[in-house]
């Protein structure tokens, strides 16, 4: 049957048919091994710690799991590993030796880059298995680090909670053109913090993702995005803008042939309007799933407050009573749009004198404050890709962890574990 004879509740539905039979448990399973790794670092850092936690444990719990054990990751020999920022990289100083004094490739506080501490991992699969539209192409992955509480710098990154206009189009000192567009439809805005996070860890001079994708040896190349946490949200962001780069023909972005993204525990990363316009770019020949664990306070921020400026945005009109509610919304529209400027100005403070390197291959770079986004407004914030339910255990029994843990629903190992029991 063809499309043109189907509803459009119909023609919504077969999509998420589609997208629905697009995911792949299994791979899930894998990904979140990179979440482990990556975000349960303080926790490996601390044994002590890790010991205290297991004394308030069942017997039962205990016997189940070592306390140590749940925050290792369990790779197997499926995934090669290409770069990880950690340990080949710099830390929080951009030092780029690790025979350097005190430098600690395990040590949160001291291994990652940029004005917000953030680190990824590239890794190739080994089988190159093919997925979907993959069929045949080499496939690889691209795990970003969420918050790690021991990095100040990565915490406060959470704090900027607002939002910036989703598209911004600079130019270098030799007038070249680089857009930076995570999202084309006019009022979509995203969370400051993660959005300009994404830009260090892209185009950062010694330590860019850019650069390294486009030294990928492949002319065609699947590509997965995973994170956790914070982590979940920079991977979402970074979907749309690679996205939107192989769209404009920009970056060499042209060899990702699919690109996919599988998150956990996403805490919002724009308003509704960006989110509409993510389902049309994950439509366009890739998927994105957020796994979330139902009992997962993270999800939930930041929180949504919807005002009648976004009512407006969302169901443009230009009635008289539409005029009149944005008549009355200006005031307090005018008053987050300030403060979310003082706000930006803080994070372009912290990029200090730093150039980014928009294009490693034609070395266009620019100034740090030449890429910032206008300042949004919105505070209409959603979740954005296809969600898949993780059922949490109210009593927090999940083997090797302290149940009163406050935040013990929302670990990489909880979320190991849940997938686990799917």
């Amino acid at each position: 049957m063809s499309t043109e004879t189907l509803s459009f509740g119909e023609v919504v539905s077969a999509k998420l048919r589609e997208d629905a039979a697009r995911f792949d448990l299994a791979l899930a399973r894998e990904l979140v091994e990179f979440a482990v790794d990556l975000d349960a670092q303080d926790d490996r850092l601390h044994p002590q710690r890790q010991l205290q936690t297991a004394s308030t444990r069942s017997a039962t719990s205990a016997n189940n799991c070592s306390a140590s054990s749940i925050y290792q990751p369990q790779y197997g020999d499926r995934w090669q590993m290409l770069v990880d920022t950690r340990f080949q990289y710099a830390d929080g100083s951009k030092r780029t030796g690790v025979l350097e004094p005190n430098w600690n490739g395990s040590d949160p506080t001291c291994n990652g880059f940029g004005p917000f501490a953030n680190a990824w991992i590239l890794a190739r699969d080994t089988r190159s298995f093919a997925r979907s539209a993959g069929a045949g192409l080499p496939a690889f992955v691209v795990a970003i680090r969420g918050t790690v509480f021991s990095s100040r710098p990565s915490v406060l990154e959470d704090v900027f909670a607002n939002t910036v206009v989703a598209q911004r189009v600079v130019r270098d000192a030799s007038g070249n053109k680089a857009p930076l567009i995570y999202a084309e439809v006019p009022g979509a805005e995203i969370h400051a913090g993660f959005a300009y996070a994404c830009l260090s860890l892209l185009f950062d001079q010694h330590f860019g993702l850019i650069r390294a994708l486009q030294a990928l040896p492949q002319e065609s190349v699947a590509l997965t995005l995973t994170g956790h946490s914070q982590g979940a949200a920079m991977a979402t962001l970074l979907h749309a803008f690679l996205r939107y780069a192989a769209a404009g023909n920009w970056l060499q972005t042209g060899k990702i042939a699919q690109l996919d993204s599988y998150v956990f525990a996403q805490p919002k990363p724009g308003n509704a309007l960006f989110s509409a316009d993510f389902d049309k770019v994950r439509g366009n020949g890739g998927s994105s799933f957020v796994l979330n664990n139902t009992l997962d306070p993270v999800p939930a921020v930041p929180l949504t407050r919807q005002s009648l400026s976004d009512l407006s945005k969302d169901l443009p009109s230009t009635s008289r009573i539409d005029k009149f509610i944005d008549a009355i919304e200006a005031p307090a529209r005018h008053l987050r749009h300030w403060l979310s400027s003082q706000l930006d100005r803080q994070i372009m403070d912290w990029f200090g004198a730093d150039d980014l390197l928009l294009d490693p291959e034609r070395q266009v770079f620019c100034r740090a404050r030449e890429c910032k986004f206008s300042a949004g407004s919105s505070r209409n914030y959603t979740m954005a890709g296809l969600l898949v339910s993780l059922i949490g255990n109210p009593a927090g029994a999940y083997p090797g962890q302290n149940p009163n843990d406050p935040f013990v629903q929302h670990h990489a190992p909880t979320y190991r574990e849940l997938l686990g029991r799917v």
